[in-house]
């Protein structure tokens, strides 16, 4: 290709003009448009049959000749061609047979062609230096993407490419271009179509549109690098695709990011979770502890009353001063058991942090059961405990295990609506160094095609919106996370029976 801005490799023809007035200036503005291109047709010399000031004006600016007569153009040493641009015959013949033999003379039809050809010679250069700037732009985006961009053949070659990390053995760009995609990729000898990875590259020529895939790449450390592997096609005029663009992204660290940034929303929703379900039990459990503070403090108002009334009057009880004696004790008694309720409830309701340590079992049960003793009764359930005697303990975190118990009482008082019989039992297994403990219900029990889902989150049996299905989900996090287990047996219209088994201090302390 001859550049468009190189005269001296352009066919370059020194032109002199014979035309009318009216059409003088739109020639010499026509002639000093065409650029320089493989034909240019430089005016050197104009001769107008009638005066046009705007033509000599335009004329004069631009260095051109010119001439009062058409004849005087023959004189010019320097031209090479005249064209006759009026039409006049009379004008053409008479400069034919003046001319010298070198100089060439046009008729006004021939000298339009000669404009047609220089203008697209013109475009030719046009489209041809926007060619060069297209495929120079490409290949500097090529260099400045921060990604591997290969162009790829319809056999799977690598034609182009810039430079290529994720070559085996560190070869580049150089040692990429020739060789087959999969081979510089994978360091396999067939395509990766047929394999557990899908080849982009074969969808994009197979639909004609952009595909997307991941794959892992291993690279010469032996480190596997996840990439995401995008195509997209490239048609020739014909519309027929010829190459596939193919980029390769690696989002390792931006995966290992996002991967590290969800399980942190998640451990943190799941604290949280835990926190309102805790604070959901502590409201179910105020509106039990209400009832029963109610009642001793209504003792405690009426013995006073009592020993208020005998005061004022000057009078004794019947018993005499034991009688006031009888009426303080009470009054005390009542007290320290309003006392007694509070503490349990602050115990519960307590943040703390996660601190393994050995657990009371039955001063845990029995709490729970005084704290929730109003809407056991009101749920008319009957409850038995037959837990072997002090010390029965366990080894872990006091708050969870209390909330685990919490979630699993509460759920087989739910279970029996119309009321029933609820037994908690456990015992020790010395061989294992392990303790169970069982919360059994003669409730409506569970049917054994979703006995199975039970313990997953937000799955919940109960109708009306009366629960979201994480007590049971968190009560299996929580022992898990314990070093023990959490089994469930079920027999619809029968009951149903939670079985939890948890490590004693020695064992974990012996690191068993």
């Amino acid at each position: 290709m001859i550049p468009g801005n190189d005269i001296e490799q352009c066919l370059l023809l020194r032109v002199g003009v014979v035309a009318k007035g009216s059409r003088c200036l739109s020639i010499v503005r026509l002639l000093e448009s065409v650029k320089p291109t493989r034909l240019r047709l430089q005016l050197v010399g104009l001769a107008p049959t009638t005066q046009s000031i705007a033509c000599l004006k335009f004329a004069g600016e631009a260095g051109i000749r010119i001439c009062d007569d058409y004849l005087e153009l023959l004189t010019m040493p320097s031209l090479d061609l005249i064209m006759e641009m009026t039409g006049d015959r009379r004008i053409l013949l008479d400069l034919v047979s003046r001319k010298p033999s070198a100089l060439g003379v046009l008729d006004l039809q021939t000298s339009m062609l000669l404009f047609d050809i220089a203008q697209q010679y013109e475009m030719v250069a046009k489209k041809e230096t926007e060619i060069s700037l297209a495929t120079s732009f490409a290949s500097a985006m090529l260099e400045a993407s921060p990604d591997n961009v290969m162009v790829i053949d319809q056999d799977f070659r690598i034609i182009k490419c810039n430079s290529f990390p994720l070559t085996k053995g560190n070869q580049g760009r150089e040692g990429a271009i020739g060789r087959y995609c999969f081979e510089v990729l994978h360091d396999t000898l067939s395509p990766c179509a047929g394999s557990e990875r899908t080849c982009p590259v074969q969808e994009t020529f197979k639909t004609r549109r952009p595909a997307r895939s991941v794959h892992e790449i291993t690279v010469d450390s032996g480190e596997t690098r996840i990439c995401h592997v995008t195509s997209y096609p490239l048609f020739n005029q014909l519309g027929e695709i010829v190459q596939v663009v193919e980029v390769v992204r690696d989002i390792s660290d931006e995966l290992r990011t996002r991967v590290e940034r969800r399980a942190k929303a998640i451990q943190e929703d799941l604290t949280r979770v835990v926190q309102e379900d805790r604070l959901a039990s502590l409201g179910r459990l105020v509106a039990s502890v209400c009832h029963e503070i109610n009642n001793p403090i209504s003792s405690i108002v009426t013995f006073n009353k009592l020993v208020l009334a005998h005061i004022r009057d000057g009078t004794l009880p019947p018993e005499g001063l034991a009688g006031f004696n009888r009426y303080l004790e009470l009054s005390v008694k009542e007290a320290m058991r309003c006392g007694e309720i509070v503490k349990n409830l602050l115990s519960f309701a307590r943040q703390k942090s996660i601190e393994p340590n050995e657990i009371d079992l039955v001063e845990m049960v029995n709490t729970i059961l005084l704290l929730a003793a109003h809407q056991l009764t009101m749920a008319q359930v009957e409850t038995a405990v037959r837990l072997p005697d002090p010390p029965f303990t366990a080894w872990g975190d006091y708050a969870l295990i209390q909330q685990c118990l919490m979630n699993l009482i509460f759920n087989a008082m739910e279970s029996m609506a119309s009321g029933g019989r609820m037994t908690i039992t456990g015992g020790r297994d010395p061989q294992d160094q392990k303790v169970w403990m069982s919360i059994s219900d003669t409730g409506q029990g569970i049917p054994p095609d979703e006995l199975t889902r039970i313990f997953d989150p937000f799955y919940t049996t109960k109708l009306d919106g009366k629960g979201v299905g994480l007590g049971l989900s968190m009560a299996y996090g929580i022992i898990r996370e314990h070093n023990g287990t959490i089994e469930v047996s079920s027999e619809p219209g029968k009951g149903t029976e939670f079985k939890i088994i948890l490590p004693v201090a020695a064992a974990v302390q012996q690191g068993a």
